[in-house]
């Protein structure tokens, strides 16, 4: 429900501080509360419920996936300081990222399937009228700004972001990211438009809670929303992705010593940091 991140944020996003990463790890439970008090009210016994089911994934998650996340990042390290990466190997890294986040999904579905049958009316009431809100309120902004407006700030975003983990980008880096976040197709109406299906599909679901197949059906669209999208959004998605490895790529054969030990630097504390945290 939460508007994705697009493949160069997720990449970057590994390069969060050490001390940031260890506190939203370490504090999953009361965040996802936090998140989740925006769309549906839990009952006190809803959750404890998820409190021991998040227990027992966080358990998983640092015993199986952290380690792969500490190599991907280590690979990722030697790749860089052996030289420049070109589009496809970003590629390589945005699909590694992505099949992480399958696994996770994949592990909590049926879980978290079987919780969501305990919903009231009233709270799948609420969760698809918040649903339904925050779509409305992306499309109310939306129709507030221009579309020059529009990209300038998200030119701005990326620079900002890069910047975080680089440092100061020359004119000549800011034009490439500039460029390259200008050809980008935008996907917004097909996004819209995949929101509103995947609520139509939610509320058909919670219809009928009853049913035999609910708990499979939720937790095929939960591992997978993705397939409820049009051929034609795939496809611009995976074309906005191909833009982004190439900017990356592109990025990559400008950066200044100075930058790529800034990178490095990153990569290394967030490695440690992630074994910490598979040691604690």
């Amino acid at each position: 429900m939460k508007k994705t991140r697009l493949p160069l944020i997720i990449v970057f996003s590994f390069l969060l501080s050490a001390c940031s990463t260890s506190f939203v790890y370490n504090n999953l439970d009361w965040l996802l509360y936090w998140y989740l008090d925006d769309y549906i009210t839990l009952t006190a016994e809803q959750k404890s419920q998820l409190d021991d089911r998040v227990e027992t994934w966080q358990a998983w998650h640092r015993a199986v996936e952290l380690p792969k996340y500490q190599q991907q990042i280590d690979q990722l390290r030697n790749q860089l300081q052996s030289g420049p990466l070109d589009q496809q190997a970003w590629l390589l890294v945005f699909d590694e990222v992505q099949q992480s986040a399958k696994r996770l999904r994949e592990k909590i579905a049926p879980e978290l399937a079987e919780l969501a049958k305990q919903l009231s009316p009233a709270q799948v009431e609420e969760l698809l009228t918040e649903w339904q809100k925050n779509t409305q309120e992306r499309i109310e902004r939306r129709t507030n700004s221009s579309p020059e407006e529009r990209l300038a700030e998200r030119q701005e975003e990326r620079i900002e972001e890069i910047e975080d983990n680089l440092g100061k980008l020359t004119p000549e880096q800011k034009d490439i990211v500039s460029s390259h976040i200008k050809k980008l197709k935008s996907t917004f109406e097909y996004r819209t438009a995949y929101q509103t299906r995947l609520q139509g599909i939610v509320k058909d679901l919670f219809n009928h809670p009853e049913d035999e197949n609910f708990s499979s059906q939720l937790s095929a669209l939960i591992i997978d929303p993705n397939q409820y999208k049009t051929a034609e959004h795939t496809a611009l998605s995976e074309q906005n992705k191909i833009q982004y490895a190439q900017m990356m790529a592109d990025l990559n054969l400008t950066l200044s010593t100075k930058q790529k030990q800034k990178l490095d630097e990153s990569l290394a504390d967030l490695s440690q940091t992630i074994q910490a945290l598979v040691e604690d």
